[in-house]
């Protein structure tokens, strides 16, 4: 009897203490029920707060007006950098591609981001960081808008005997003008 009464008291001791264990996942709204990926909270959370980080890095005066005016080009690297990215960090790329083959996975993700979009993360990059980012945003921008940006240095070539500046300017514009008119003609 005292060992069936034991082992009762620890079997019911194990349950209510696994009942207060561990961080609980929130119910997923009837929506998103079918999705292929679902986010979790725990996993939600450090993806906003490093999304957040980063769009601090790479827009830090950004506004929601602003954002709302972005021509197609800067909403691509926004959704990059700010939202894809950092996701990939956390899930991996495969269960990226999986949320974004998915529509009901997307809406799943940007249901998260919105309910802990008010996390902020407790430590800004560092200027080196951030700045490489930077850097990388603005050239993907360029590549995505069209503008062609040589990946090796260009080194300027110290020449005495030609001048630099308007005169330079003006010859590459007539040469682009000589180049038109005679493909017209």
């Amino acid at each position: 009897m005292l060992k069936q009464f034991s082992i009762l008291s620890i079997m019911t001791l194990l349950s209510a203490c696994s009942l207060f264990s561990g961080e609980k996942q929130d119910p997923i709204p009837g929506e998103f029920a079918g999705a292929d990926y679902q986010l979790s909270d725990k996993n939600a959370k450090i993806w906003v707060a490093k999304s957040n980080q980063t769009e601090q890095c790479i827009y830090p005066t950004l506004t929601r007006i602003q954002l709302d005016h972005f021509a197609k080009e800067d909403k691509f690297i926004y959704m990059q950098y700010v939202f894809f990215y950092p996701l990939e960090d956390i899930i991996g790329e495969q269960n990226l591609e999986i949320i974004k083959a998915d529509q009901k996975s997307m809406d799943y993700v940007t249901y998260q981001r919105k309910k802990f979009g008010h996390i902020k993360s407790g430590e800004a990059l560092d200027d080196t960081q951030c700045e490489i980012l930077r850097k990388k945003a603005r050239d993907d921008l360029a590549v995505t808008k069209g503008e062609y940006r040589s990946a090796m240095t260009e080194e300027k070539k110290a020449d005495d005997s030609k001048p630099s500046g308007s005169l330079d300017k003006s010859k590459f514009s007539f040469d682009i003008l000589k180049w038109g008119v005679s493909l017209i003609l």
